[in-house]
């Protein structure tokens, strides 16, 4: 089984730009950094590194006690025992000093996104229904066994999952648990809340539980659901509440990254701007789960390549597994998307657009409307073109790539016709991209380009 290793999950990047303050709790999030399994401490250790590079939501472990069993063992953590205590990966004290400290970062303040599990208790195994405090043996439903393609989602909402015991949300007490459990995270500064098992519980009672969460907080929090689609369950059902998880967007760039060509990218997905993208979560990490992951990949550099496309795109809300922000090229796209952000509420034009000006398999390139663009090679060798026509694109003068530093300049020659003449020297033109690589370029001021 997974062993927690002692990390902090961070790749401390040396850049400093004039990054605007976040204005609205409640806007939807620019990059949120998973810090999954991590002790609350140890976040507090390293949040303002995120705030550098562009993050504005960090989702932290649930917060409730868990089933003690293996500590180190993530899942754990996943399996309630007693909702009115803060306890496994930190303290009542050890969260609240998180929360501030987040809230202090510069150049922008941090918010912090809570993971509740409201669906399930912790595995009968070690467990009877009488050794949950808050809980009666009423406040479950029976045991039985879920069908996804039964065409109904009778089983999904009212039978357990295995061996973890389904709470019935009909019950007054089972709500009031939960909605006190909710009331304190924001009491104490909680920004968001990620719905684990979403798909398992009511919708009306899913709704009941973000209108609850939108009036205590008076609207300040950002909160989304996890949603796995199967033969019963749409995300469709939920994305009217709140943000889904957005698992068809993973599967269709799965697809590609592993066995297709990026000539038939955008990628399908859900039709949410709001929906959280990933490259990679917990649920499709083979390490994290060996017989239950989700379409893993064989392969994790393909899942950073697709994280890289996610945080490069306009759309969608980028979650980002911790230990991927170890590669070179994430914090970056954090840095690019958190720029692009900003840009747009210049009034700037920052439309993603999938450009078709190279006839490549391996080779995506992206523009953001003329203020910066996206570059990726998923082959293992180095593309390398001498020319490269840019003039059915809105891209025009000076970029500057974030995580090497060089520029491009893109200009007009005879007619309207536009090529990139510089490309990191005055030497040479076209392009150059290493093997398995993403590249994020901004715009800059002309005289960056000499």
């Amino acid at each position: 089984m997974y062993q927690k290793k002692s990390l902090i999950y961070v790749h401390i990047v040396f850049i400093v730009f004039s990054f605007s303050i976040l204005t609205d709790a409640e806007e939807q999030p620019i990059a949120i950094f998973h810090a999954f399994d991590q002790s609350y401490n140890d976040v507090s250790n390293f949040v303002c590194e995120l705030a550098r590079q562009g993050y504005s939501h960090v989702q932290i472990a649930p917060a409730q006690r868990s089933n003690p069993r293996e500590p180190n063992e993530w899942f754990y953590r996943y399996q309630p025992v007693e909702y009115g205590k803060i306890e496994g990966r930190g303290s009542d004290n050890d969260l609240k000093n998180l929360i501030d400290k987040a809230k202090s970062c510069k150049p922008h303040p941090i918010k912090i996104i809570a993971d509740v599990v409201f669906n399930h208790m912790a595995s009968s195994v070690e467990f009877n229904l009488n050794s949950f405090p808050e809980f009666k043996e009423q406040d479950f439903h029976k045991p039985c066994s879920i069908n996804f393609n039964d065409g109904n989602k009778d089983t999904e909402i009212n039978c357990w999952l295995g061996t973890l015991p389904d709470l019935d949300q009909s019950r007054e007490n089972v709500r009031n648990v939960q909605k006190a459990h909710l009331k304190k995270l924001i009491d104490m500064g909680i920004g968001g809340f990620r719905f684990d098992a979403a798909k398992h519980m009511p919708e009306n009672i899913v709704r009941e539980y973000i209108n609850f969460i939108n009036t205590e907080s008076k609207g300040t929090t950002w909160n989304y659901l996890e949603v796995i689609q199967d033969g019963d369950t749409s995300a469709n059902d939920y994305r009217d509440i709140a943000a889904v998880t957005d698992f068809i967007l993973y599967s269709s760039m799965k697809n590609v990254f592993v066995f297709g060509d990026l000539r038939s990218f955008p990628p399908k997905d859900i039709p949410d701007s709001r929906s959280v993208t990933f490259g990679q979560n917990h649920d499709t990490i083979r390490k994290l789960n060996p017989i239950f992951a989700i379409n893993p990949y064989d392969d994790i550099s393909d899942a950073h390549l697709a994280d890289a496309f996610v945080l490069a795109r306009e759309s969608g809300t980028p979650l980002i597994f911790n230990e991927d922000n170890l590669v070179p090229y994430i914090p970056f796209g954090v840095t690019f998307r958190r720029i692009m952000h900003d840009r747009a509420k210049e009034g700037k034009n920052v439309k993603e657009n999938i450009l078709r000006v190279v006839d490549s398999p391996t080779i995506l390139i992206m523009e953001r409307g003329a203020e910066g663009f996206f570059v990726l090679n998923k082959a293992l060798g180095k593309f390398d073109i001498p020319v490269l026509d840019m003039t059915q694109t809105n891209l025009d003068g000076c970029y500057r790539e974030l995580r090497n530093n060089f520029t491009v300049h893109i200009q007009k020659r005879e007619g309207d016709t536009k090529f990139v003449s510089r490309w990191a020297t005055r030497a040479r033109g076209g392009m150059e991209v290493h093997g398995r690589d993403a590249l994020y370029f901004i715009r800059e001021p002309i005289e960056l380009c000499p």
